[in-house]
């Protein structure tokens, strides 16, 4: 059983990046046996590590606690200008810290994007996969999930509804599953 975290780079309420998020944790659910808590970026504060000393720091602690706990991670982020939103870039920042022990160290990562856009994002997807590694998480290696024109493709509760949207889900899900099979990094820190 899998336990795995998702991670939409998108604050807005109505973001095809947490849509995204949404659908990838609806698949997760109907496969059974595996569970999935969200990582809410709001949870972070600028990085900064003089942070540790002043109060307040309980939403933090508590969200690398429970990350610590992950086998995989998905990410689905928007592209700003051709590279990640640094709302979701300070998160990683936070979860890297540690060196070799921090919660990111050979965790397997998958990576989606969507946007308005007929490209779908995809442009941000190599700049975070450079970002991921650099943390020493393990981008799992699979076709490329850009969800262009995103907002039209998304049902009335705001997962996305398109088949060819939900077959590349289906699919980077099986890959994430798999890998977090193949690597049980969890149990081993």
């Amino acid at each position: 059983m899998a336990r795995i975290a998702l991670m939409s780079g998108s604050l807005r309420r109505e973001s095809v990046n947490s849509s995204a998020v949404a659908t990838v944790q609806r698949i997760i659910e109907r496969r059974g046996g595996h569970t999935t808590f969200r990582v809410p970026l709001r949870n972070f504060p600028l990085f900064d590590e003089d942070t540790e000393r002043v109060g307040g720091m309980s939403r933090l602690w508590s969200t690398l606690e429970q990350f610590s706990t992950a086998d995989a991670l998905f990410i689905s982020s928007p592209s700003y200008n051709g590279y990640p939103p640094g709302v979701l870039k300070n998160a990683l920042d936070w979860l890297s810290l540690g060196g070799g022990n921090s919660p990111l160290t050979g965790i397997p990562a998958a990576i989606a994007s969507a946007s308005p856009g007929r490209a779908g994002g995809a442009n941000v997807q190599p700049h975070l996969r450079l970002i991921l590694a650099n943390c020493g998480a393990r981008v799992i290696e699979h076709e490329e999930v850009a969800i262009g024109n995103a907002p039209r493709l998304r049902g009335p509760d705001g997962l996305f509804v398109e088949p060819g949207v939900v077959g590349h889900l289906e699919r980077l899900v099986d890959a994430t599953l798999a890998a977090a099979a193949a690597t049980p990094v969890a149990q081993s820190r």
